[in-house]
């Protein structure tokens, strides 16, 4: 089986030439060493590209385009209403490279999808992206004196975790996978060099010099436009779940144009810019301004409050006020509801993060009466 697989890796047949997956390819179609001093690099070169050529199939973009279609219609028909799902057409300024530092047998790997083998932005990239510039320029990090307003977007603050959430509760919007757009799929892999000057400095520590050889390393890039999609993941009905989802988009656009995402973004890799024909589905607005981030739960112990069933990692049962806070359950497992389902609980504790519900209601303290606090004095 081994040496039928390397008849079909060979560079020197045509089999390789004909594939259509490319993450395929650069996975299980090396017929010998490419790197290494011992290595090939016209095996390499060879590798990737085929692995370009794949990704230009036709039976591939037709099968893509109609994969791109049926995921983009997902939104327009699951009983959102508008303004609760966004999207923008963004493209690559230069190259873009995700997952470079990835386990690959060329040692420089790229994020692939794995059904269609093209090129996408995983959705927890981009979260961590717009958490990071969020914190950090948003928040005005480097700023001695920053505006009151400005540091709800810090890390742990009101606004920021409100978007982002924690460990425990994932916030209020959900970040999408980026997926290529099909019209822009004409040749997006690209072969791509970096070339280390000092390789044995990090490796063996020697100290860099003038005599160091450069060592050029081939791997592949991503030239292309992708559509960028945000979605409103609180509670339904919150009055200003259209805001913040328009304030998520903007924040995420913001990022990806100043900082990109991705590998080598130091060199100027990873920056995404309006697309020629890109169309977003909202207004470009100052929305940071006409958003009031919740102060704190609004709703008093021994208040019975509608909630929503909410989808929780330690299989706990976890719910969300109207109001955006979550909160979990004071003992026992609570009402039996599917996760999206409303039901009444009452409010046992009240906390600056949250809640602690009650089936039952709790027993409240009166607080005394003017009267009846002057004949106690």
């Amino acid at each position: 089986m081994r040496k039928f697989i390397i008849h079909l890796a060979d560079h020197k047949s045509d089999c390789r030439g004909k594939a259509q997956h490319s993450g395929l390819l650069l996975q299980r179609y090396l017929a010998k060493p490419a790197t290494g001093n011992q290595g090939d690099p016209e095996e390499r070169r060879a590798l990737l590209q085929a692995a370009i050529e794949a990704a230009q199939a036709e039976p591939l973009k037709s099968l893509y385009k109609q994969a791109f279609d049926h995921w983009d219609n997902s939104f327009r028909n699951d009983g959102y209403n508008d303004g609760l799902h966004l999207f923008v057409d963004l493209s690559t300024a230069n190259r873009l490279i995700v997952g470079l530092g990835s386990e690959n047998v060329l040692e420089t790997g790229i994020r692939l999808h794995h059904t269609y083998g093209l090129p996408f932005i995983p959705g927890s990239a981009l979260k961590g992206l717009a958490s990071h510039y969020c914190d950090h320029v948003w928040g005005s990090r480097g700023e001695a004196n920053p505006p009151k307003e400005n540091k709800l977007f810090r890390r742990g603050e009101k606004y920021h975790q409100f978007l982002f959430g924690n460990t425990d509760d994932g916030g209020v919007i959900t970040f999408h996978d980026a997926w290529l757009l099909p019209e822009k799929n004409l040749n997006v892999l690209k072969l791509d060099v970096m070339t280390p000057h000092h390789p044995d400095w990090p490796t063996k520590k020697t100290p860099p010099t003038d005599f160091d050889s450069p060592i050029p390393v081939t791997f592949l890039s991503v030239s292309g436009a992708f559509r960028v999609r945000v979605s409103w993941a609180g509670p339904a009905g919150f009055q200003q779940s259209a805001e913040w989802t328009s304030l998520a988009l903007e924040l995420l656009k913001e990022a990806l144009a100043d900082w990109g995402v991705g590998g080598k973004t130091s060199s100027g890799y990873g920056r995404l810019v309006y697309a020629e024909r890109g169309v977003s589905t909202c207004a470009v607005t100052d929305t940071k301004q006409s958003i009031t981030a919740p102060s704190g739960p609004r709703h008093e112990r021994g208040e019975q409050i509608i909630v929503t069933r909410i989808e929780d990692k330690n299989n706990k049962k976890r719910f969300q006020a109207d109001d955006g806070f979550v909160g979990y359950m004071d003992a026992g497992e609570g009402p039996d509801i599917d996760v999206g389902q409303t039901t009444k609980l009452w409010v046992a504790i009240k906390n600056p993060q949250g809640y602690t519900f009650s089936l039952k209601q709790p027993k409240v303290k009166e607080k005394p009466s003017h009267q009846q606090h002057k004949r106690d004095r």
